[in-house]
């Protein structure tokens, strides 16, 4: 049974208990032996570690993802907790339980069952018959449903993905009842397929890694090439549809510098770039305010991704 975990560790604390290692490195030090850091995670965050003796042969012992068991201290570096570890032991699944290392919706059923009704009430003919190619396909359902949306930032749990999708529908239905003008079945399907390139972007076991496809194209390619493949198996698709949906996924991330090759150009296209940044951030706030105030703390630690500290209130 698991009894420590990252979001409770204050400085000074002895563990010995288990995580998931997401990252190994094995490093020179000034007199040329060697030191191992390390990240370690469970379902409340991540810590990372560093062992300045035997490490050569301690990094021999396990490989990112698997779950080990950790001694060491907790100490402050540079303002952020580590620990410094002491000793590494792989486990054998049998050895922990999963639930503790492992974020997933306890609503996963009812958000797959919601999204299906989503994807069912489309009335555009050839909208519906494209996302049923996808949602049809056991494999990819299977994927999708278990997919992470984010390695670090947002929906970054097994399970992510389709409930960061789950959630952007429901911002969408409002949005539509306030616009009118907006294409409704355009912007449902976009939104499920906006970011369906994560799929083969990442690896989605206990540490997510970026594949070589991943780092090579990135996932708005690789979703616009998933997406372009479907629609050439379906007759008669509309050619103004087909450029309306690639476009959305191809502006999502909305500015250049963020990675999108285009700006966002249509209605859907520019509310679909918001609703996903929307949710995404609220959901990474959600999850920072909740792990600080599991530490006691007034403050977040300095996030450099968005350059700020965090109010629990």
């Amino acid at each position: 049974m698991k009894n420590q975990y990252v979001s409770r560790m204050q400085e000074g604390d002895r563990v010995n208990d288990y995580f998931i290692a997401t990252r190994k490195d094995l490093r020179s030090k000034q007199d040329g032996g060697k030191f191992l850091g390390v990240v370690l995670k469970d379902k409340t965050g991540d810590m990372g570690g560093v062992m300045w003796t035997n490490a050569t042969d301690t990094a021999k012992l396990f490989e990112v993802g698997d779950v080990v068991n950790v001694r060491g201290i907790v100490s402050a570096y540079q303002g952020r907790l580590q620990i410094r570890v002491e000793q590494v032991t792989p486990l054998r699944e049998s050895d922990y339980n999963m639930n503790d290392l492992v974020n997933r919706p306890e609503n996963l059923k009812d958000i797959v069952n919601e999204f299906d009704i989503m994807l069912s009430g489309l009335e555009n003919p050839h909208c519906k018959a494209l996302v049923m190619s996808f949602w049809q396909d056991d494999e990819f359902k299977s994927a999708f449903t278990q997919a992470m949306a984010g390695k670090k930032w947002h929906h970054e749990y097994m399970g992510g993905l389709i409930q960061h999708c789950h959630e952007m529908m429901r911002i969408a239905c409002t949005m539509c009842e306030l616009y009118p003008e907006l294409d409704r079945d355009v912007l449902m399907t976009a939104i499920f397929l906006h970011d369906v390139g994560k799929i083969h972007e990442m690896s989605h076991g206990l540490a997510a890694e970026y594949t070589t496809e991943g780092k090579l194209l990135g996932h708005l390619h690789i979703g616009c090439d998933m997406v372009q493949r479907k629609i050439e198996a379906i007759p008669g698709f509309p050619e103004k549809l087909r450029l309306e949906l690639l476009h959305c996924i191809l502006s999502h991330h909305g500015e250049l510098i963020n990675g999108s090759p285009v700006t966002p150009r249509t209605i859907e296209a520019i509310v679909l770039h918001h609703i996903d940044n929307l949710d995404a951030q609220t959901a990474a706030f959600s999850r920072i305010i909740r792990e600080t105030r599991e530490k006691g703390q007034e403050w977040s630690e300095y996030l450099p991704l968005i350059d700020r500290v965090i109010w629990t209130k």
